[in-house]
């Protein structure tokens, strides 16, 4: 399994920010054009524990899946890849951290952990390097677009 971590402060307090990112339209602000990504339906518009939102688009190849909020307290949540009958996710496994710390009365931490697991066996094993490479180019992506979003 791989590990990814993603780190970054955003001026702006602790609660837009949580505000932000609970609410399902923050992926249309933060995804890079080239990912496509389509909402098709989310349970929920405001996260909770629970919600299902499944997606289209283009991570590492065209691509349908579903997501679920499998943990979720204030400023913090875990979003899980999950299998449907209509949909089976372009990762073995995925299990996304999103953490979020008040540094100051105004400037936030944004903390991303992902562990994954490509399908495919050894040709899955080769391409991780691959999908890390893509998956830091989404979250250098999501660091601006959050900050210019929501930054001062």
């Amino acid at each position: 399994m791989k590990h990814f971590y993603y780190e970054f402060e955003v001026d702006c307090d602790i609660d837009k920010v949580w505000k932000f990112y609970t609410n399902i339209g923050h992926l249309k602000v933060i995804s890079p054009d080239e990912i496509k990504l389509n909402l098709v339906h989310c349970s929920d518009e405001i996260l909770k524990k629970d919600s299902v939102a499944c997606f289209s688009g283009k991570l590492i190849i065209n691509a349908n899946w579903c997501s679920r909020i499998t943990f979720f307290e204030k400023y913090e949540y875990v979003d899980e890849m999950v299998r449907n009958e209509n949909r089976t996710p372009p990762f073995k496994i995925w299990k996304h951290r999103h953490t979020f710390k008040e540094l100051n009365y105004r400037k936030t931490g944004v903390i991303d952990q992902i562990q994954f697991e490509l399908p495919y066996g050894f040709l899955g094993k080769v391409l991780e390097s691959f999908v890390l490479f893509k998956i830091s180019n989404i979250f250098k992506h999501r660091k601006l677009m959050t900050i210019e979003y929501l930054g001062s």
